[in-house]
C-alpha cells in the first residue's frame, strides 16, 4: 500500500513527465496574411485528450433458479447452537433456522412483530412478562412446539452459559447488573456469593438452578411462558429477538439427543462447554423457514427450505408467507477476493463479500444503487450490480490490548517472553506508555482514506458517534504522531525498574527492542491493512521493533483470544441493542467480552465496572449521559486499545436478488433473514 510519501514521489514524476513530453512536441507551422504582411505563426501540438479505457463488458449469467450462493471471506461460523454463539457468523445463519417469541418489524429496531408469541402483557411495574405461546408449530424433525420448550431453552442457555458469550446480558435481565457475568461459573459463584465455582456445594448447585428455572415459567395448559425479571429492562424486547434468548429448541428431541434433562442436580455436567460438545455443535432442529442440510466445516453450508413453515399470513405488508421463496442456500468462506469476485460477475454467486477497499474496483459496474430510505438510483445501463450504499452501522473495530497476556503452556504470540528484542513480558501492555505509543504510531487517515476507502470515521471510544455518551464536538483525543509515539515508547518501564526506556542503558524496550504478533480474521482485508498500517507506523520508530501480522481463521481466532493468549489483535463489536451500556459492558467491564481480556488491573477494574453498573441503574438521561461520557474519556485517556474506525457499510448483489431491507440489528443483512428474499430470473 502507497504511503503518502510515495504517493507524493510518484505525482512529482508524473509533472515532470509531462514537462517533457510537453517540450518534445512536434510544432505546428502556420502561414497567415494579416493587412498584407505575411506573418509565420508557431504553436504548439495541441495534446490528446485523455481517455479511459473502455469499460470491460460483464454480464453474470443468471444460474441455479432455486439456489442463493452466499460467498463470504472473513470466516464462517464457529457453531451452530443459537445459545452458545456470540459472532455474526454464526448468528446470520442460525437466525434462518430458529426462531423466538418475537421479531425485528423489517427494518426496524425499536419494533417488533409476533414470532413464536401471538401477543403478550406486561405488568404495570415493567418486570414481568407474559407471552402467550402460538399452537399448532412444528420443528424441524416433527416435535411440536409447547411453553416448556420456550422455558427448557432458556434455562439450558444460562446454565451452559459459556466463557464470553452472550448471557451476561441475560443474567443482568433477571438478576440484576452486579451479577452480569461472563460465564455461567462466575454467576454462580457470585450468585451464592463465594470465590470460585469450584467451591460450590451439591446443595448450592442446586439452588442456582432453581433460581433460573424461576425466572422464565412455563404453563403448558394455559399456554404461557412467564419472564421475570430484576427490573424493568427497555431493551427486552431486543433480547428476545436475537438468538441467543430466542432460538427455541425441542426440549425432547434435545434430551433424546444427549442434552441436559431440565435435572437440577446435574446441570454442571453441560456448563461452559467447548463450542464442539454442544449437541448443537454442527446440527439444527428449529421451527424457522430454513432446516439445516449440512454443515462442511472448511468447505460449506447449506440450508434448504422448510415446506411445512407455520407462517401463512405476510409477515408486515408486502412481506413474506408461506414456505420460503428460495428453496436452497448455499454459504460458502473464500478468503481470496479476487476468487470472490471472479464468481460474481461469472453469476456463480449470488452476493459476495466485499472489503471497503475493493468497492472502487465494483463502482463503474454499479447499475441500481439503493439507499437506507430505500431510495434507489438506475443510471448506469452498462453496470449489472445491486448495491446498497452509505448504510450506518453500529460497529466499532478496535485494535484490542491484553494487559495480562496468558504466557501458561508457552505462547507464540509474545516470541521469548522478554524484552530482549525476541519477544515482549506477559504485561507489556500494562504499561501506559506502551499503549499511548502504539496509538500514536497509528495512521487513523490512511486508516480512514485508503483501507476504508474514505467511507467511516475515527472511533472517538468504545460509543459510538451520535449516542449519548458520545464527547459531540471533541475530537478524538489519541491521532498520528511518529514524534509521539517516539517519546512515549522511551518514556515506557517494561522491565519495571523504574528507568524510562529511553535512559535505561541496561536494556529495556528501547534499546533492547520487542517482537509480538498482531493477529486479525483471515480473508478481512480492511482489518489486515489495519494490521499493517499499524505495524508500518511502529516500526518505522525504531528499527528493533518487529511486528508480525497474523491472519488466522475465524474460529480459532475467537478460542485464541478466549485464552487470553494473543497480546493485541484487529476485531470488531457490533451492538446486541441500541444503548450505551451494550458498548461499554464488553469493551470495558471485567465480565465483559472483551473487557475480561483487556485484564485491567483490579482497581481500574473496580472503578469502570461501579461506573458502568452506576449508568445502567440510572433510569433518566440526564442522570446517565455524565457517566457514560465520563467512561468514554476515560478510555481515551487511559488507551485501554485503540479505537480505530466505524464504517459506514455496503453490500454488493445480483439484480435478480429482491426483496432486501437493511436492518442494523441483523448480524449480516444480506442473510440474517432469507426468508424476505427471492430469486427471479431477469
Amino acid at each position: 500500500m502507497p504511503s503518502r510519501t510515495k504517493w507524493a514521489n510518484l505525482f512529482a514524476l508524473l509533472i515532470v513527465a509531462s514537462l517533457i513530453l510537453s517540450a518534445c512536441a512536434t510544432p505546428i507551422v502556420e502561414t497567415k496574411i494579416v493587412e498584407e504582411k505575411v506573418e509565420v505563426v508557431v504553436t504548439a501540438t495541441p495534446e490528446p485528450e485523455a481517455t479511459e479505457p473502455p469499460l470491460a463488458a460483464i454480464a453474470p449469467e443468471f444460474k441455479n433458479a432455486d439456489t442463493y450462493v452466499i460467498i463470504t471471506g472473513a470466516g464462517e461460523q464457529e457453531t451452530m447452537d443459537p445459545a452458545w454463539m456470540y459472532d455474526t457468523a454464526s448468528s446470520s445463519l442460525s437466525g434462518n433456522i430458529y426462531e423466538g417469541l418475537v421479531w425485528f418489524d423489517r427494518e426496524r429496531t425499536d419494533a417488533y412483530i409476533p414470532a413464536l408469541a401471538t401477543d403478550w402483557e406486561i405488568n404495570e411495574a415493567g418486570d414481568v412478562w407474559v407471552f402467550n405461546i402460538r399452537q399448532g408449530i412444528k420443528f424441524h424433525l416433527g416435535g411440536a412446539l409447547e411453553p416448556h420448550d420456550v422455558a427448557y431453552t432458556t434455562h439450558r442457555a444460562m446454565l451452559q452459559g459459556r466463557i464470553d458469550g452472550p448471557h451476561w446480558m441475560t443474567y443482568e435481565a433477571f438478576f440484576g447488573p452486579d451479577l452480569s457475568m461472563a460465564s455461567i461459573t462466575d454467576f454462580a459463584a457470585a450468585y451464592i456469593g463465594k470465590e470460585s465455582f469450584d467451591d460450590l456445594t451439591d446443595d448450592e448447585l442446586v439452588e442456582v438452578c432453581e433460581a433460573v428455572k424461576a425466572s422464565v415459567v412455563a404453563d403448558d395448559e394455559a399456554g404461557t411462558v412467564t419472564y421475570n425479571l430484576y427490573a424493568p429492562t427497555p431493551w427486552f424486547l431486543a433480547l428476545m429477538a436475537q438468538n441467543f434468548l430466542g432460538g427455541i429448541a425441542d426440549m425432547e428431541w434435545m434430551v433424546e439427543n444427549g442434552a441436559w434433562d431440565g435435572d437440577c442436580t446435574t446441570w454442571q455436567n453441560w456448563a461452559d462447554p467447548p463450542a464442539e460438545e454442544s449437541i448443537l455443535f454442527d446440527q439444527a432442529n428449529g421451527t424457522g423457514p430454513y432446516m439445516l442440510d449440512h454443515w462442511t466445516p472448511g468447505e460449506e453450508t447449506v440450508m434448504v427450505a422448510f415446506e411445512d413453515y407455520w407462517r401463512t399470513e405476510p409477515m408486515w405488508e408486502g412481506g413474506p408467507s408461506g414456505p420460503a421463496s428460495i428453496k436452497r442456500v448455499v454459504v460458502q468462506n473464500i478468503n481470496e477476493w479476487g476468487t470472490r469476485l471472479a464468481m460474481f460477475e461469472a453469476g456463480d454467486a449470488d452476493y459476495i463479500y466485499v472489503p471497503a477497499q475493493y468497492r472502487p474496483q465494483l463502482e463503474p459496474y454499479y447499475k441500481t444503487m439503493c439507499y437506507e430510505d430505500e431510495s434507489c438510483d438506475e443510471s448506469n445501463p452498462e453496470g449489472y450490480i445491486l448495491v446498497y450504499r452509505d448504510l450506518p452501522r453500529p460497529a466499532i473495530t478496535p485494535a484490542q490490548f491484553n494487559w495480562q497476556i496468558n504466557i501458561e503452556g508457552g505462547n507464540p504470540y509474545v516470541g521469548s517472553g522478554k524484552t530482549d528484542g525476541n519477544g515482549i513480558p506477559s504485561d507489556f501492555f500494562s504499561d501506559g506508555h506502551i499503549r499511548k505509543a502504539f496509538n500514536y504510531c497509528f495512521d487513523f487517515e490512511t486508516m480512514i482514506v485508503d483501507a476504508l476507502s474514505g467511507e467511516g470515521v475515527q472511533a472517538q471510544g468504545p460509543i459510538p458517534a451520535g449516542m449519548m455518551g458520545y464527547r459531540e464536538g471533541e475530537a478524538p483525543i489519541n491521532h498520528y504522531d511518529l514524534a509521539k509515539c517516539e517519546e512515549e515508547f522511551k518514556l515506557a518501564d517494561v522491565d519495571k525498574d523504574g528507568i524510562p526506556a529511553g535512559e535505561d542503558e541496561e536494556g529495556d524496550v528501547w534499546s533492547g527492542g520487542f517482537y509480538l504478533q498482531l493477529a486479525y480474521n483471515t480473508g478481512n482485508d480492511t482489518r489486515r491493512l489495519a494490521s499493517e498500517i499499524l505495524k508500518a507506523g511502529i516500526e518505522s520508530v525504531n528499527p528493533r521493533f518487529n511486528v508480525g501480522v497474523v491472519g488466522m481463521p475465524w474460529p480459532v481466532l475467537l478460542n485464541s483470544r478466549r485464552q487470553g493468549k494473543l497480546p493485541i489483535y484487529v476485531g470488531g463489536w457490533l451492538e446486541d441493542y441500541h444503548d450505551p451500556h451494550n458498548w461499554v459492558h464488553p469493551f470495558l467491564h471485567s465480565q465483559g467480552a472483551y473487557g475480561r481480556i483487556v485484564n485491567v488491573p483490579e482497581e481500574m477494574a473496580a472503578e469502570l465496572d461501579g461506573m458502568i453498573v452506576e449508568g445502567a441503574t440510572y433510569t433518566t438521561v440526564e442522570e446517565r449521559r455524565p457517566v457514560y461520557e465520563a467512561l468514554q474519556l476515560t478510555a481515551q485517556e487511559e488507551a485501554i486499545n485503540i479505537w480505530m474506525y466505524q464504517q459506514l457499510a455496503r453490500y454488493h448483489l445480483q439484480p435478480w436478488i429482491k426483496g432486501f431491507y437493511y436492518n442494523p440489528a441483523y448480524g449480516q443483512p444480506p442473510y440474517s433473514w432469507i426468508y424476505a428474499l427471492s430469486k427471479e430470473a431477469p
